[in-house]
């Protein structure tokens, strides 16, 4: 993505600029679609997890390293992996904060593979000596 200048130390961007650039991060049009497949099987739990996501700070541009985890119930189709992949991947230059990342992923995988049960959790590499986690949807 590109447009966005980061050399402004956060403390000295308008509140207003900031909240712009965030909006523009959870807003943006990911290129690559999830494509989905046919489910034809019984109920069953599926994980998939992502250790190598990357975004970046909304405030400071710096990347940031996140273990995606996503656990669903199939209802009529399931994700093509190649597909997820690629779609996760291209949030590597995206300025978003974890918890609107978590958001963005979650909204937009269950409105393309519309699952039973959804339950995503993001665990983000320590920053500053914080470990933070995201959890969206009920934990099954």
């Amino acid at each position: 993505m590109q447009g966005f200048n980061f050399t402004t130390k956060i403390e000295d961007m308008p509140q207003a600029a900031l909240e712009e650039r965030i909006r523009a991060g959870y807003e943006y049009d990911i290129p690559h679609k999830v494509i989905c497949v046919p489910f034809i099987g019984t109920e069953e739990i599926v994980e998939h997890r992502f250790p190598e996501m990357i975004a970046r700070c909304p405030a400071t541009g710096y990347p940031d390293t996140y273990e995606l985890t996503l656990r669903y119930i199939p209802n009529k189709q399931i994700p093509e992996l190649k597909s997820l992949r690629f779609y996760l991947m291209d949030f590597v230059d995206l300025p978003i904060s974890h918890e609107h990342l978590a958001d963005k992923v979650f909204k937009e995988f269950n409105a393309k593979v519309q699952p039973s049960r959804l339950h995503l959790e993001l665990k983000t590499a320590v920053r500053g000596g914080i470990y933070t986690n995201v959890y969206k949807g009920e934990k099954f």
